[in-house]
This record gives C-alpha cells, structure tokens and sequence, in this order.
C-alpha cells in the first residue's frame, strides 16, 4: 500500500501528482467529501497518519525531504 493519500481536491493536484509521478513515489488519491476546505486551500497530502501541507508543490516536497 503506497505511503501517500493525495486528496483530489487539493490546490494544485495535477502539479503535485506529476511531481511525484516524476520522482518515481507511489501514491493513492482519493475524493475527499469532507466540506472542510483544509486541502482546497494548500498543498496538502497525507503520509501515514499525519498531513503534510505547503503553500506550494516547491514547498511541499522540501518538507517531505524529496525535493
């Protein structure tokens, strides 16, 4: 089972899945229906058990530690 969940409603979806795609990361998605707006407003994705987020995919992956 792959390590990350992306949300498919999270700010910038395609940048982020194809930067992960490009890295070579396996990855789920998954079509949030909580009306929380958290992942609609950041980079968001979900490792394990705790959220990673970022203003930016740069961002994002630097916090990860893969960029």
């Amino acid at each position: 089972m792959p390590k990350y969940l992306i949300c498919t409603n999270t700010r910038k979806y395609n940048e982020l899945v194809e930067a992960l795609n490009n890295r070579g990361i396996q990855f789920e998605t998954t079509h949030c229906d909580n009306k929380c707006f958290k992942c609609r407003t950041r980079v968001m994705i979900k490792e394990d058990d705790k959220y990673i987020y970022a203003t930016d995919v740069k961002n994002l992956l630097r916090k990860m530690s893969i960029c």
